[in-house]
């Protein structure tokens, strides 16, 4: 059978078996890559993935200009905030949830705030859970 003589039929066929034959040989082609890590200790993807962070989407991506509401507030903003508003609550104290309702700031940037830079201020005291309160320097 030549080229100029092949049917349509004939040619499906043909078409469906290059197919299986180049899965067939993905799937040979995976198996020996799986095999040869196996032997040599060392891992090898088993897919052509690409690993890492994927890339950032979003208008800093599109190099689009950054509006006022996604830029970071002055170094020490949040701080400010949360000493004004444990002072404003006096011996009572605040919870997270209540203090960050309070000052416009996400719970887990409070919580985080607390274990980190409130845990090296002295006059601030862990009443409970999630509780905290300014206890006044006695002079």
């Amino acid at each position: 059978m030549t080229l100029t003589n092949i049917s349509s039929v004939a040619l499906r066929n043909l078409i469906k078996l290059t197919e299986r034959k180049e899965s067939l040989l993905k799937q040979i082609e995976t198996i020996e890559r799986q095999l040869a890590s196996l032997i040599s200790g060392k891992p090898v993807r088993a897919t052509g993935k690409r690993r890492g962070r994927p890339a950032k989407k979003g208008p800093k991506a599109a190099g689009k200009k950054i509006t006022g509401a996604t830029k970071r507030a002055p170094r020490g903003a949040i701080k400010k905030k949360i000493l004004a508003a444990l002072k404003a609550a006096g011996e009572a104290g605040m919870k997270v949830t209540d203090l960050s309702k309070k000052i416009g700031v996400k719970n887990a940037n409070v919580h985080v705030w607390f274990s980190s830079t409130g845990s090296k201020l002295p006059e601030i005291k862990k009443v409970g859970k999630a509780h905290y309160r300014i206890q006044e320097k006695k002079a």
